[in-house]
């Protein structure tokens, strides 16, 4: 039997999840909305989506609710949902930087399963990676139908503890903008060496996904299989040997520490 899912929050990250859904095989019927934007009900609606201006309807239905409303609105998001939560109800945050005790404290304490899930950006294309955690141990049912919305739009893994979600957040949560860096000044270097903007993207793009790519379908490491391709002398070991005279593996090292740093403090710092 499939769960009501409901949605407080219809925005990118909520589209792309119940877009994943529906395209997973999930139907529309079991899927539900609150947003007072009239335009993201507008969108939902083109989805198929029921949505409506206020909660009231979605708490009165969902057994699995999503909060996927910015950090900055949560606490008076959770004030107007409070009085109508039911015990049953699994609570799914994807809001970052919101702690799972914040959401209880807000609730007045309540005891619902509670997980708070740090997803990333290439969820809007289907290729997210979704890290889940909870406070409390969840069965088997509560976690299989969690990890299936955050699935259906990319891939989705538990981490041991709350803990552990500052450093996703360093790793993956803010990954794409890493990739994103490379990509971007790989594509601005081809061009300075005489490519055209075009052949330049084309190259670097598919390039990154090749990479990515052997990376996940080899049964070795990504050091395995760059030495596999630095021939002595040749011309990756000229390029390798740049990057490590700026040491590289320590500038990633401070980066994501800060990453993950900034992320402790910004849940310190949530209502």
């Amino acid at each position: 039997m499939n769960h009501q899912i409901g949605l407080i929050g219809g925005g990118n990250m909520a589209q792309a999840i119940i877009a994943g859904l529906l395209k997973s095989g999930r139907s529309s019927s079991d899927i539900l909305v609150s947003d007072p934007n009239q335009d993201c009900r507008k969108a939902l609606a083109e989805m198929g989506i029921t949505s409506f201006a206020d909660s009231a309807p979605v708490m009165a239905q969902a057994d699995l609710l999503v909060l996927a409303v910015k950090p900055q609105i949560m606490d008076s998001v959770l004030t107007t949902l409070v009085d109508s939560l039911r015990a049953t109800q699994v609570i799914i945050s994807i809001a970052a930087g919101i702690t799972i005790h914040t959401i209880r404290r807000q609730l007045n304490d309540a005891q619902n399963p509670v997980v708070r899930v740090m997803p990333n950006t290439p969820a809007l294309i289907g290729e997210g990676i979704s890290a889940l955690a909870s406070d409390r141990t969840l069965s088997d049912d509560i976690k299989i139908a969690v990890q299936e919305i955050f699935d259906a739009c990319g891939k989705a893994l538990w981490v041991p503890s709350e803990d552990a979600i500052d450093a996703v957040t360093a790793v993956s949560g803010s990954g794409p903008a890493y990739f994103f860096l490379m990509i971007e000044n790989l594509i601005n270097t081809g061009v300075r060496l005489g490519l055209s903007p075009e052949i330049a993207r084309a190259l670097v793009i598919q390039t990154a996904k090749g990479a990515a790519g052997m990376v996940e379908a080899s049964d070795v490491g990504p050091s395995v299989l760059r030495e596999r391709v630095t021939s002595p002398g040749g011309t990756t070991e000229a390029a390798l040997n740049v990057f490590n005279e700026g040491d590289f593996a320590d500038l990633v090292d401070r980066a994501l520490i800060a990453a993950r740093d900034r992320a402790g403090e910004l849940s310190k710092d949530a209502p």
